[in-house]
């Protein structure tokens, strides 16, 4: 597990304020991304108020044809 970016030169964190007043956005940024790059993500945040997790999965496929659509069709 790797806890924070580090110094992986394909992966930023970005943050902004919103959507609501005191609230703050954030994100991660890969590009390029490879297949090196495909796994689980996990944001942690806390302040006084509480904790809150995020997770999210990436997949990398090469191309459209290994997507998998809704109701069993393919590109």
């Amino acid at each position: 597990m790797e806890l924070l970016p580090g110094d992986r030169e394909n992966l930023a964190i970005q943050t902004r304020g919103g959507p609501e007043k005191h609230e703050v956005t954030g994100w991660v940024l890969i590009s390029p991304l490879s297949k090196e790059d495909a796994g689980e993500y996990e944001c942690h945040a806390s302040n006084a108020k509480g904790e809150a997790t995020a997770s999210a999965k990436i997949h990398v496929v090469e191309t459209l044809h290994e997507i998998a659509l809704t109701k069993g069709r393919e590109y």
